[in-house]
């Protein structure tokens, strides 16, 4: 048993806020999203050095609690 093709109209589902129109750079009409890539020729040199400075703040704390705990306990 055949059903024939139902015929849909196309429709504008979601349509952006109005100030969109104003937003330049940053993700089209929604906004910035997680998907927005550098630009090719920018450096994310300052990211690297904040995230390992971070790291290295973590693992110096971590360090110290164990030499804490360790001559505490010893």
């Amino acid at each position: 048993m055949k059903f024939p093709r139902e015929k849909r109209e196309s429709r504008t589902v979601a349509q952006p806020p109005p100030e969109a129109v104003q937003r330049v750079d940053g993700g089209g009409p929604w906004g910035p999203t997680q998907f927005d890539l550098p630009d090719r020729n920018g450096s994310n040199s300052q990211a690297i050095l904040i995230v390992s400075l971070i790291g290295l703040i973590v693992l110096l704390v971590i360090a110290g609690l164990w030499a804490l705990a360790y001559f505490q306990f010893t």
